[in-house]
């Protein structure tokens, strides 16, 4: 009997130790991903919706193990809310490290920015030390190895309406991987979403949700708005948005007083001008959210052909006829 008590407590011991390897490899090992990655943890999301997030990607590999040592490390109650930047290289514990650490800055790059006003903030909040290096890597960014399947395979991108707007946490990043979490964020909220859409007409209904951003308030009023421009895409007429003549004055042009729309500026030579040449402007006009896009992609069909926003509230006011539209800008306007 005490011979079988002695093999048993070997084995026992022999466990503990398999165990006590195991939990050291899986914790505190370094692992690679094919690359990095962006991940984020939503305020109020406890430790065990975040560790089983992480084994669903592959990113851990035992969720038991995880769990237990977050516990025993008494750490599992701290996991901060926020989008992290993980791998291509790293370990479990670095990973939670920074979960628990918060670490980097919380940016807010809210909906409707262009890349140049993003260049701006990043400076501002000193992610770069100058504004100019940002807007020079997103107006030409390497894409010739395909990664981002939603954008062309070409040396240089302008990516300007593909830098999702979000609230991002940057860590120890570089600006080259602060604009991958942007469009990894962009791939995994926007793309997944509506992939099955052939590619020029996905890039395409980008084009419009950037307008539908810059023109109008409520999703409900996107919606209408984005049937309004579909029916003039259609009928060949000019869109007629005042949100390209901003962009050209405003990002382009970088004029003074850039905002407020005179007549003439109908006329300026520019494929963006939707005043002056017929279809959808070359490329967005802001980077947009989500609801823009929905709405780009999911047109309200109405007796609608005009619209315009009110000046004092900012208020979408929808006309049938052009001599309604014309009395309401005699009113709204």
């Amino acid at each position: 009997m005490k011979k079988f008590g002695g093999y048993f407590a070997i084995i026992a011991f022999l466990f503990f130790l398999s165990l006590i390897f195991y939990s050291i490899d899986e914790i505190f090992i370094r692992r690679t991903l094919p690359e990095a990655k962006s991940f984020e943890i939503k305020p109020g999301e406890g430790a065990d919706s975040v560790i089983g997030r992480l084994g669903e990607e592959g990113i851990i590999r035992n969720e038991f193990i995880t769990r237990g040592y977050l516990v025993i490390a008494g750490i599992h109650r701290d996991i901060k809310p926020g989008i992290y930047f993980i791998g291509p290289s790293y370990s479990a514990k670095e990973i939670f490290d920074d979960f628990i650490k918060g670490g980097g800055l919380d940016v807010l790059l809210s909906e409707g920015l262009t890349n140049k006003e993003m260049a701006r903030i990043f400076q501002e909040r000193g992610i770069v030390g100058n504004s100019a290096e940002f807007e020079r890597l997103v107006s030409a960014f390497d894409n010739s190895s395909g990664r981002y399947v939603f954008l062309p395979k070409s040396a240089k991108v302008n990516l300007e309406g593909y830098l999702f707007p979000d609230t991002y946490r940057f860590g120890n990043v570089s600006v080259e991987e602060a604009i991958e979490m942007m469009l990894d964020n962009f791939e995994s909220k926007v793309y997944s979403r509506f992939k099955s859409a052939a590619p020029r007409d996905f890039s395409e209904a980008i084009i419009m949700a950037s307008m539908l951003e810059e023109e109008v308030r409520t999703p409900k009023d996107m919606k209408l708005v984005s049937g309004i421009l579909h029916k003039r895409l259609e009928t060949g007429v000019s869109l007629q948005v005042d949100a390209t003549l901003v962009y050209i004055k405003c990002f382009l042009l970088n004029r003074p007083d850039c905002r407020l729309i005179a007549s003439t500026d109908k006329e300026i030579k520019s494929l963006y001008n939707t005043y002056l040449y017929p279809g959808l402007p070359p490329g967005p006009i802001s980077n947009p959210g989500l609801l823009a896009v929905e709405a780009a992609f999911d047109p309200e069909k109405s007796p609608y052909l005009y619209y315009l926003s009110a000046r004092d509230d900012g208020r979408t006011i929808f006309s049938r006829t052009l001599e309604e539209h014309n009395l309401n800008r005699s009113v709204y306007r």
